[in-house]
């Protein structure tokens, strides 16, 4: 393949990217969380990593499943 054939195949590839991106944003808008959601989510994420959990059974029996 000469190299102007690959070039053009690049620069198609990344006009694909762009008008997928764009697509992407207008079915799935990006949603901004508040500083509160985001405390939130970093909480739980520690926890989760931490191993902090209750365990199923027990939850079951608090709540009377």
């Amino acid at each position: 393949m000469s190299e102007a054939l690959l070039k053009e195949i690049y620069e198609e590839v990344v006009s694909i990217r762009k008008k997928l991106e764009m697509l992407e944003d207008t079915i799935i808008p990006k949603e901004k969380i508040t500083e509160d959601e985001l405390s939130e989510i970093l909480k739980l994420k520690e926890e989760s990593v931490e191993g902090e959990h209750i365990e199923w059974k027990k939850l079951k029996r608090e709540l009377s499943l």
